[in-house]
């Protein structure tokens, strides 16, 4: 578990460190990667590491909710016209963290990415249910949250476990294509939906 105040100096710290993991990442898998050489590659000791962070993994986690922060934050910069250029635009952003997600899928530890998503999902819900301008009960709110939870951060899994072969264009195509077959479920259309291809 990661615990950093909420003061510019350990914010900065944990920013720091958060770039050793990544420089790390660079030249060894997550599972192999230690304290030390986080510590060591951020420039801070380890008792610096431990004021912050309980061990390596606590630095991916954070680092994973780092981007969907950016994600939040530049998109509410953004002016969108619906919820698919929201998806779109997390979709691009996201090609350019690859290294996050590849670190905590090669580890096996796809909670940390859900758990980002998740963790952030209430604006990114906010600003989706505002988007489409439909009224929801707050059961309903929270099926449609985690529902996208898991359609995103499913097809960002299955995008890197292949390679990364898909630009965010063609994902974002793939995106659409899994919705409408749920939507099809859902409505009754799927038939209508599987003919179309």
């Amino acid at each position: 578990m990661y615990h950093i105040a909420n003061d510019k100096r350990q914010q900065a710290t944990a920013e720091k460190i958060r770039e050793g993991l990544t420089a790390c990442l660079s030249v060894k898998p997550m599972t192999e990667i230690s304290v030390s050489d986080i510590s060591t590659a951020a420039g801070v000791s380890r008792s610096t590491f431990y004021r912050s962070f309980d061990m390596p993994l606590d630095v991916l986690s954070y680092s994973c909710n780092r981007v969907v922060d950016m994600i939040v934050n530049d998109f509410a910069r953004v002016e969108v016209k619906d919820a698919d250029e929201l998806i779109q635009y997390s979709l691009n952003y996201w090609r350019k963290h690859t290294d996050i997600l590849e670190a905590a899928i090669n580890c096996d530890r796809l909670d940390i990415v859900r758990n980002a998503i998740e963790n952030h999902s209430d604006k990114f819900i906010g600003d989706l249910m505002g988007l489409v301008k439909k009224d929801f009960t707050d059961s309903e709110i929270e099926y449609i949250r985690m529902g996208g939870v898991g359609l995103i951060s499913n097809l960002l899994i299955v995008w890197i476990r292949h390679g990364k072969k898909e630009t965010p264009d063609q994902l974002f195509d793939l995106y659409k294509k899994c919705r409408n077959i749920v939507l099809g479920f859902h409505t009754g259309t799927l038939p209508e939906i599987l003919s179309r291809r």
